[in-house]
């Protein structure tokens, strides 16, 4: 402890030495070593839809954070990228991330349900378990709020995260970052571009990062090592491939879920309650023991292999691009459930292939087409009491295969220099087949499934600019997530089939920028119909938890990002989400009506805050950070169970960085506050009512990177 607040004071007092306390999510232009600095605020390109496009001029509340500000945050995967993105969830549940934007996501970690957010990578959509490996040698990180049925088709229902690697260079440059901190974390980077003719490039890239567990019994450890080999090929001026292979592997410990609902003292409810005062205290001991084994760290196994690229033939006027990838995923975690040892497995090939064309953006026509196919295979149980001779087989999924087909195409067409309007439309396919077992508590008999899915989305937009930098816009569009199945057979009286889920987005906003572009206020109202969304509540003494649908939920809210120059060297931003969720025509199966209860994860509010200032010192650059992130209370169920209340929570980061011409020295603390946020909870455990996962504590380090 002692050293922890020597570490704290330093920090307090390098960031007090700086005129203005900092923070930001967006890296200021112009201050790498000793550049100069703009007293404008940068310009950001995007590709969220598929097309390179300035920030300020997409007709959507895209979020774009770059590799710098990850590096600086300390921000070394997607569940820590959450405290930069607003109006979003990341939220650890085991080797899986769930991901909610706007209260749009999908909770249910089973085979036979995918996420109701797409994540991609390098242009290739990745399964929820792929999405816990660590970012590295990363260019640009993207959200897309919002249906995206059009440009990205199945599971885009709640929007898009797009994760842009950096590509080969045609140089023999290379940089090296390495980071120790508490909970003995240490983290190494490596990158190095290798010019093998004036045509032909490599890049090779290997994370590496290991910490002690941040829970009292060692659990939640990181011990992991990714690394990525990619080739550029430019024969001429009309020719690109890209081509790349990654690999990550987790060697540490699990997270196990605590605890949570149970007054220590008493024995009674109280919702807020953990068993210990330290709330990652995951030891069973006294009156809270259990006859079904004690609670200590467990191995992980984790491995994951993928690879593709995208190779464009460029024509007059207009790109071809073939975008091919494959991916293996092996996911085997064991972890403590409260006091019961559990498995979920998760196994995974696919496949996916997509040929796209679109135009060079000149003149007042801009557009794009393809056709896109993707085979997923994946299986995956979900064990209870792993370690004792009456294991509970709860979730059983032999095999689940997704091949699907589609074809879309979206334009925007200028009838002025002012007045655009978008149309867009997809046609998707989609077959699932599914075969397993029911629980033996109901018969252990076999189920299978069979039903193809065909669908039609679309989007109709229109931009106006009322001035050269205020532009307004609205959209209406549409997103679609595939039905599923019950793990059940079918009967004479039931059918195993759970309906597809639909949204219909209506949204308007605005982009502008003022006082010569040192201040930008975008500001996005949203409403959206969704229909049969998927739900199951999760209960650990059913003998199966039954998926169905809830017939509509309504959403609405607005998101408010502001960013501003206040002077030459400093930056401040403001993000605010305004999201109310509620069932409005939800009566489960057995006749519960749950209309007007918040949607799950849901939380109304959510705002991030923060400022950066920059200090010229020598020939670099002195970089202060600071900022804090807000969420309201959520619930972690439809139900509003007992124990699944996240209280109001916020917690505070901030980093000091001196940036070189080619290298820099840096310091981070994130969770100054040590409060122990919820990441996911359940009504499961013993004595319950519940179990959560918890957000990292307190964690804090140093950071030298190079550049050669």
């Amino acid at each position: 402890m002692r050293t922890e607040r020597l570490f704290l004071s330093a920090c307090l007092v390098l960031l007090c030495a700086s005129p203005l306390l900092p923070c930001l999510a967006d890296e200021p232009p112009g201050v790498q070593g000793a550049a100069t600095v703009s007293d404008a605020l940068a310009e950001v390109i995007v590709t969220a839809e598929k097309q390179a496009e300035n920030l300020q001029k997409t007709a959507a509340a895209v979020t774009a954070i770059s590799a710098d500000t990850l590096i600086d945050a300390g921000a070394t995967d997607l569940r820590e990228a959450q405290r930069l993105v607003p109006s979003v969830r990341f939220q650890a549940e085991g080797n899986n991330t769930q991901v909610l934007i706007r209260g749009v996501g999908s909770v249910l970690d089973f085979q036979n349900v995918e996420p109701n957010v797409a994540f991609n990578f390098a242009g290739i959509y990745l399964p929820r378990e792929a999405t816990s490996a660590g970012f590295f040698d990363i260019a640009q990180f993207e959200v897309l709020p919002g249906p995206q049925g059009t440009l990205y088709g199945r599971s885009a229902i709640g929007g898009t995260i797009n994760l842009s690697p950096n590509r080969p260079e045609f140089n023999d440059d290379g940089s090296a970052l390495l980071e120790v901190g508490n909970y003995a974390l240490v983290h190494a980077t490596v990158t190095q571009n290798l010019r093998a003719t004036d045509n032909l490039a490599f890049r090779g890239a290997i994370d590496y990062i290991r910490n002690h567990g941040v829970m009292r019994t060692g659990a939640d450890s990181k011990d992991d090592v990714s690394a990525r080999l990619s080739t550029l090929f430019n024969p001429n001026d009309r020719i690109s491939a890209y081509l790349w292979v990654q690999v990550a592997a987790k060697y540490g410990y699990t997270a196990n879920l605590v605890n949570k609902g149970t007054d220590p003292v008493t024995g009674g409810y109280c919702e807020n309650c953990f068993l210990h005062s330290d709330p990652w205290d995951d030891t069973r001991e006294g009156q809270f023991g259990t006859p079904f084994g004690i609670p200590k760290r467990e191995k992980n196994h984790y491995r994951t292999g993928m690879m593709g690229g995208q190779v464009d033939f460029a024509f007059d006027g207009m790109t071809l691009s073939y975008i091919p990838s494959y991916l293996y995923l092996d996911s085997v975690p064991l972890y403590w459930l409260s006091a019961i040892l559990s498995e979920n497995t998760a196994h995974y090939n696919q496949i996916t292939q997509e040929l796209r064309l679109a135009s060079s953006g000149e003149g007042r026509f801009k557009w794009l087409g393809g056709i896109y196919f993707y085979n997923v295979r994946n299986n995956g149980r979900f064990t209870l009491f792993v370690n004792q001779p009456f294991a509970f087989l709860q979730d059983d999924v032999d095999s689940n295969i997704l091949k699907g087909y589609a074809g879309y195409g979206q334009s925007t067409y200028s009838f002025s220099d002012s007045l655009r309007a978008t149309l867009g439309a997809r046609v998707s396919t989609t077959n699932r087949k599914g075969r397993g077992t029911e629980p033996a508590a109901l018969g252990g008999l076999q189920y299978t499934f069979d039903k193809t899915y065909t669908h039609l989305d679309w989007k109709v937009g229109v931009e106006k600019d009322l001035l050269p930098k205020f532009m307004v816009y609205g959209a209406i569009q549409t997103g679609y997530q595939p039905g599923t199945y019950n793990e059940l057979p079918n009967t004479a009286t039931f059918s195993n089939e759970v309906k597809p889920a639909r949204l219909l987005a209506y949204t308007a906003g605005i982009k502008s920028r003022w006082l010569d572009d040192r201040l930008q206020i975008n500001n996005e109202i949203y409403y959206y119909d969704y229909r049969d969304l998927l739900i199951q509540s999760y209960n650990i003494a059913a003998a199966y938890n039954t998926i169905f649908n809830a017939k509509k939920v309504a959403i609405k809210g607005d998101q408010l990002d502001i960013l501003a120059k206040v002077f030459v060297q400093d930056e401040v931003n403001l993000n605010v989400g305004y999201n109310r969720a509620r069932n409005v025509d939800f009566v489960t199966p057995d006749g519960q009506n749950f209309n007007g209860y918040q949607l799950a994860y849901a939380p109304d509010l959510t705002a991030t805050a923060g400022y950066t200032h920059n200090m010229p010192v020598g020939s670099g650059t002195l970089r202060a950070h600071v900022d804090w992130s807000f969420e309201s209370a959520w619930y972690g169920d439809y139900v509003h169970n007992k124990g699944v209340r996240s209280p109001p929570s916020n917690k505070g980061n901030a980093s000091l960085t001196y940036a070189a011409a080619s290298w820099s020295f840096g310091a981070w603390v994130k969770n100054i506050q040590n409060r122990a946020v919820i990441a996911a909870t359940a009504a499961a455990g013993i004595p319950g009512p519940a179990t959560s996962y918890l957000d990292e504590p307190r964690t804090y380090g140093v950071r030298f990177t190079v550049s050669y």
